[in-house]
């Protein structure tokens, strides 16, 4: 039987549009499953963009110690034997107020200062004396700052329990400067680091300037004594050569006479009235860190015991200053130290030096003080400077 042609054309359009009707386009398929479209192109050999991942923390602290941390730390906590040497670091930068967690604080005028610096640190965390690992470790930090004496014992504990640590040496100008770009890592604020070292190369700088073509002979003998009383006996000491005291009288333009008991020390030596009187200096200064140091000086000065060096006779026996902390310390306030040494032992060539403008400056710049706060709670703690 012969099927009409007609009829067969018609079946077949109509069976193809049935067919095409069955089958999705492309677009359709991706507007209907957009996941399909992100496959597609995963599967073409297209690398998908990654979120960029913070990278991590490295550096060499100014004890030697590789330094690791997985980000800039939000947690910090300052421990250890000598504190306040760090406490008044690490408030050289502007975050430490926010970022520092818990703290000990130990001796000087430590808790006065730090209100000064920082009016919240009351509310924040204390440690006990001595804290090891168990009572510092429910602050949760991310770094555990301390004095390099506390590495040892401390530091070890603390990195048991995966805690890291940085110390800070601070012992001389060039050991500060490693330590404040330390800090500048830590703090993520290395401009700020370049600047408080500019701020001190800049007057030593000035001081070396001053000290141009000065002779041995105009140097000096110097003599720097830390007074101690405990039941009535008297007992001094002197720095090693290492110490800052020493660099500072040296780059003050004195001459220190004690450098012969060194001995490779690395801590102030104990000496008598029959060595001083050997040394017989014609400049001494006195600190006294459990007293006043000007107090001290005035009293030797007076004192029978005395009479007959060089430096009573002619009365250059002076008293260190202080405001919350001695300016011979390894503190920040080393600077002042600096100057203030170089206008007591050669003041004719540092008598544009005007100290009281220093110490405006010194609080303004490196701890961001008022003018009036400087006034009120600074100047006050320095009417011995001479």
């Amino acid at each position: 039987m012969k099927l009409n042609t007609s009829k067969v054309i018609v079946f077949s359009l109509i069976t193809i549009l049935m067919l095409s009707a069955c089958v999705p386009t492309q677009s359709t398929v991706n507007e209907a499953n957009p996941s399909v479209q992100e496959m597609d192109q995963s599967e073409s050999g297209q690398p998908e963009p990654a979120e960029p991942v913070a990278p991590p923390l490295e550096f060499v602290d100014a004890t030697g110690r590789q330094v690791s941390l997985s980000n800039f730390p939000e947690r910090i906590v300052v421990a250890g034997k000598a504190t306040p040497y760090v406490l008044d670091t690490i408030y050289l930068f502007p975050d430490a107020a926010k970022k520092l967690a818990a703290l000990e604080v130990r001796g000087f005028d430590t808790q006065a200062f730090l209100e000064l610096v920082d009016p919240n640190v009351t509310v924040k965390n204390m440690l006990e004396r001595d804290a090891g690992p168990e009572q510092i470790a429910p602050y949760q930090p991310d770094l555990v700052i301390v004095k390099n004496i506390s590495l040892g014992k401390l530091g070890a504990a603390l990195e048991e329990i995966s805690i890291p640590v940085m110390g800070l040496n601070l012992e001389t100008p060039a050991f500060f400067y490693e330590d404040i770009r330390a800090l500048g890592k830590v703090f993520g604020n290395s401009e700020r680091a370049e600047e408080i070292i500019a701020y001190y190369q800049d007057i030593e700088a000035q001081i070396s300037e001053m000290m141009n073509g000065l002779q041995d002979s105009e140097r000096p003998s110097v003599l720097v004594l830390q007074y101690s009383e405990d039941g009535g006996e008297i007992s001094f000491k002197v720095p090693p050569a290492s110490y800052l005291q020493t660099t500072m009288v040296q780059n003050a333009g004195g001459n220190p006479t004690w450098l012969d008991v060194d001995g490779g020390a690395d801590g102030w030596i104990q000496v008598g009235l029959e060595q001083i009187a050997v040394w017989n200096p014609e400049v001494i200064f006195v600190v006294n860190y459990a007293g006043d140091s000007v107090e001290t000086a005035g009293q030797l000065l007076t004192s029978p015991t005395w009479e007959g060096l060089k430096a009573v006779e002619n009365g250059q026996v002076y008293g260190f200053p202080a405001d919350y902390a001695s300016w011979d310390l390894i503190d920040p306030r080393w600077i002042l130290g600096q100057q203030w040494l170089a206008t007591i032992l050669q003041p004719e060539r540092t008598a544009e030096i005007d100290l009281q403008a220093q110490v405006v400056s010194f609080y303004q710049q490196l701890y961001r003080l008022s003018d009036t706060q400087i006034e009120e709670y600074v100047i006050p703690r320095l009417d011995e400077i001479k």
